[in-house]
């Protein structure tokens, strides 16, 4: 009787502990395999942020593949979906971002005539041998932009968020700076927070 008392134990003592390394070894080592999902309105723009995520996350030494490149282009994201992918490429995490707020600021500066007197002859202002030539200065049109993004990771295996913030932008006048800065900065962030593995 008491071994098998002990037997049982030792199992369950066993699975415990296996199990809680299982778990604990992907939040330890960081994930090494992710799938990308930009969450926006805008295919192109939401492309170029997985591609610049999943370049960022390569460069720290984990693998990733974007969510548009798995489901052929330009997909809505549904949760089937994603699970299949999981279970397709063993993922072990998964990437989503998606914009909860967005501001743009666009500033318009009008056009003014401005006059430029050339003097005629030796003189240097004579206001009756002057050559006057009225030019236009053009007006300009210029706009920056900024996001507030919600970031979440999910551990594939329970489906659970193992990590989440908020991120604000910076405001940019170039789209695709304003991307590239965001993801480089949203990587740097999992990686010091120990999240990503190789």
């Amino acid at each position: 009787m008491r071994s098998i008392h002990f037997s049982v134990i030792s199992l369950v003592a066993a699975s415990v502990l296996f199990g809680g390394c299982a778990s604990t070894a992907t939040s330890d080592e960081g994930f090494s395999n992710i799938l990308v999902i930009g969450i926006a309105g805008d295919y192109n723009n939401r492309a170029h942020f997985e591609r610049q995520i999943v370049s960022q996350l390569r460069q720290n030494g984990a693998a990733a593949s974007t969510y548009y490149s798995i489901v052929g282009g330009n997909n809505p994201v549904e949760r089937e979906d994603v699970v299949a992918a999981v279970e397709e490429r063993g993922f072990d995490a998964v990437l989503a971002v998606r914009r909860l707020d967005a501001n743009v600021e666009i500033k318009v500066k009008k056009s003014r005539t401005e006059i430029d007197a050339t003097p005629i002859g030796d003189r240097f202002l004579n206001l009756f041998r002057s050559n006057y030539t009225d030019y236009t200065k053009p007006g300009s049109v210029s706009f920056s932009s900024s996001a507030l993004l919600a970031v979440e990771l999910y551990d594939a295996e329970t489906q659970e968020i193992v990590y989440s913030f908020d991120h604000e932008t910076k405001s940019e006048t170039n789209l695709g700076l304003l991307i590239d800065q965001t993801a480089e900065t949203i990587v740097k962030r999992l990686g010091r927070e120990g999240l990503l593995g190789s």
